[in-house]
């Protein structure tokens, strides 16, 4: 009986030797490193309109078992570097071997001809008080890289505007982030006037063809290319032609008479403002002001300017 115990107990250690080793080996020949990917460059420049196979130029993916697995490396992200160029981003690149094991590698990519997203304002920012507003109705956002991305504009300002807005000058910020996490703000002004006959009968107003404009840095700005009309108890046209090249009226009182009788406003009645340098990038003003020859009421509208 004691012998039959040792030969089972032998035979049970000589089976735990044999797992063990069949374990070990099984192990050892588990794949579990990925590949190794180098870059030609620690940066690359591309345009927006590059493909991803330019993108992924110059990368290599080596696996110490399977070898050159090149073709498997893929995008996973792009990034705005924090504290970067504007135009500054970093693109993660992996890489999977034949056992689904990843290796990755990150470097620096600038778009030459990235800008941030631009916001279009369809309207004067100008309401009635006491009137449920909806602003996202008047902003519109061209991103270079996701096209119309105005769904995902976001508003911050004084809640009370978002409500029931009383008369005075509201500040507000839209926010927007693109797909490659670059966030573009743009502070505005809201002004809500008290309505009643008086405003809605006798307030002119200046149209302009677009109420925000974007400069590049150095960029000459031409405040009168962005004029289109006045409203006054009508709609006027602008009469450019009656201005001299210093923006003097060369008219007669007599001729500004017939001129306001056939629809027409010269722009030299039409008072420009601006703070705009172009020569330094930042957020800008130009207002422009008119007041009626027949009713004596003014009006201002606000053309923001960026320069980038």
């Amino acid at each position: 009986m004691k012998k039959i115990r040792i030969i089972v107990g032998c035979i049970c250690l000589m089976s735990l030797i044999v797992g063990g080793i069949y374990f070990y080996k099984t192990q050892e020949n588990i794949d579990t490193e990925g590949p190794v990917l180098q870059s030609a460059s620690d940066a690359i420049t591309v345009s927006i309109q590059d493909t991803e196979k330019e993108l992924i130029e110059g990368i290599t993916a080596i696996d110490d078992r399977d070898g050159n697995v090149s073709d498997n490396i893929l995008i996973e992200n792009i990034e705005k570097k924090e504290d970067g160029a504007d135009n500054e981003f970093l693109v993660t690149y992996v890489a999977f071997d034949n056992a689904n094991n990843s290796g990755k590698l990150t470097r620096t990519l600038y778009y030459e001809d990235y800008r941030q997203t631009h916001f279009a304002i369809t309207q004067p920012l100008r309401f009635p008080e006491n009137q449920q507003l909806s602003l996202f109705e008047y902003f519109q956002a061209d991103d270079c890289i996701d096209g119309d991305i105005s769904p995902f504009i976001t508003l911050e300002g004084d809640e009370e505007i978002l409500e029931e807005p009383q008369k005075g000058i509201y500040d507000c910020k839209l926010s927007i982030t693109n797909s490659v996490g670059d966030i573009t703000e743009l502070p505005f002004q809201v002004e809500i006037y008290e309505d009643g006959y008086e405003e809605r009968t006798f307030r002119p107003q200046v149209v302009l063809t677009e109420y925000i404009v974007y400069l590049k840095q150095g960029e000459n700005l031409d405040a009168n290319a962005y004029l289109d009309r006045v409203e006054d108890k009508g709609v006027y046209l602008l009469d450019f032609n009656s201005v001299d090249a210093n923006g003097e009226d060369t008219e007669s009182s007599e001729q500004t008479s017939k001129r306001a009788t056939a629809n027409r406003v010269s722009i030299s009645q039409i008072e420009i403002d601006s703070n705009v340098d172009v020569n330094t990038p930042g957020i800008y003003s130009v207002v422009y002001s008119y007041t009626s020859e027949e009713t004596g009421y003014n009006c201002n509208t606000n053309l923001i300017v960026v320069v980038e």
